[in-house]
C-alpha cells in the first residue's frame, strides 16, 4: 500500500448501548481511531455510490463508500465512521494481506440522524 494513495482522513467511533434508569436505550460513542489516512472509493449505482429505495413508503437516499487504509485492529460492525461531515455505518470489513491493510465498506442514509459523535 502506497502512502501517496491515502490522501483523505476519517475517524472511527465505537458505539456502546446502555439502558438508562427509565429503561430507554442510550447510545454513547467513543473515539477508536482519529484522523486515519485513507483512500475513498464511492460504490454502487446509478451515480457512483448514491442510490434511492423505498422504506416504509418513504424515499430514502443511500450513499456507500469503501475506505482503504493501513491495518487497524479491533474494527467492529457496530462502529461508525465520520468522514467529510457524514456519519457512515460499517457493514463490511475486508482485510488486505496479512496485517497490511483493510477495506471498510460503510453506508450513510438520509433518514438517519447525522449528528456528530460525542465522546
Amino acid at each position: 500500500m502506497r502512502a501517496g494513495d491515502l490522501h483523505d482522513k476519517m475517524s472511527i467511533y465505537s458505539v456502546d448501548v446502555t439502558v438508562n434508569s427509565w429503561g430507554d436505550f442510550v447510545e454513547t460513542e467513543t473515539i477508536r481511531y482519529e484522523n486515519v489516512r485513507c483512500s475513498v472509493l464511492h460504490m454502487g449505482t446509478p451515480s457512483a455510490g448514491a442510490s434511492e429505495f423505498t422504506d416504509d413508503d418513504q424515499r430514502v437516499g443511500e450513499m456507500k463508500i469503501e475506505f482503504k487504509t493501513r491495518y487497524l485492529p479491533n474494527i467492529e460492525f457496530s462502529d461508525v465512521i465520520l468522514y467529510n461531515g457524514g456519519r457512515f455505518n460499517v457493514y463490511s470489513i475486508l482485510p488486505i494481506g496479512k496485517r497490511e491493510g483493510v477495506r471498510i465498506r460503510a453506508r450513510r442514509r438520509d433518514n438517519i440522524d447525522d449528528s456528530n459523535p460525542t465522546a
